[in-house]
């Protein structure tokens, strides 16, 4: 390709070899700006449904929370509900049936992917954790009761180190200390009984604790499960939901 280069007022050619003809190069700029513009498109997406499926979250639990606490903290017929395993059973039937829902809607198997007594831990964790967290609630007062969810940080690296082989860093748990002192303080510095029961805060706090325990050790199998058999999540759901519900009813039923 000959190019024109201007040198001190006059015109002369040069040509220059390797040089890329003017068309090709309109046509790899005009590409570099399109797949710019799909890079940018394609950020602006993930923002947008990021946003979304954060805000469906909090607004969900907000509702979960509310209900919680009317149901637990408030007197019908002058007694409080009394029953917390029934409300675990209830959420664990409709965890079944939207699972299943989803995973044959994908073309998932139902069948296990993992032994079934791995299933059996979490489902045991996992109900009596919900079980605690439903009883901490006569006790002592729902945002007490969101505020040590916080303290979850500690256990689970615990149980991670213990089953898993995990290993953290010193500022993970550095991290983790400021959460959980940030958490006593508040604590230590405001009311956190029950408006149904002011005098017994002490057996919400057992229970929040329990909870802990037991919520730590439910996250840390069902990653382990995650790792070790390649489930799905519905798949996972599935069963463990599925064998919550026979757990719950059970313990309803004893």
């Amino acid at each position: 390709m000959e190019l024109i280069i201007m040198y001190h007022g006059l015109k002369r050619p040069s040509t220059i070899p390797h040089a890329f003809p003017l068309s090709e190069l309109t046509s790899l700029t005009g590409k570099m700006a399109a797949e710019n513009s799909d890079v940018m498109a394609s950020k602006t997406s993930a923002a947008f449904w990021c946003s979304v499926y954060g805000s469906g979250i909090i607004a969900s639990l907000v509702v979960y929370g509310v209900l919680q606490e009317r149901i637990m903290a408030v007197e019908y017929g002058g007694e409080l509900f009394g029953y917390s395993v029934f409300l675990v059973l209830c959420n664990r039937v409709a965890a079944v049936i939207f699972s299943a829902c989803m995973a044959l809607g994908k073309g998932e198997e139902l069948s296990a992917k993992a032994p079934i007594w791995k299933y059996i831990i979490i489902s045991f964790t996992n109900v009596y954790a919900s079980t605690c967290q439903y009883e901490a609630l006569k006790y002592v007062s729902f945002a007490v009761q969101m505020l040590c969810k916080s303290f979850k940080m500690m256990p689970v690296m615990v149980w991670g180190m213990i089953i898993v082989g995990k290993s953290y860093g010193l500022r993970d748990w550095l991290v983790a200390l400021a959460v959980t002192l940030g958490s006593t303080e508040f604590l230590m510095t405001g009311p956190t009984s029950s408006s149904s029961d002011p005098s017994n805060s002490m057996y919400g706090f057992f229970f929040l604790f329990a909870f802990l325990v037991l919520d730590g050790l439910t996250s840390t199998m069902q990653e382990k499960l995650f790792k070790e058999h390649k489930v799905s999540k519905y798949n996972q759901m599935s069963w463990v939901n599925g064998l919550s519900a026979i757990t719950s009813l059970t313990t309803l039923v004893l």
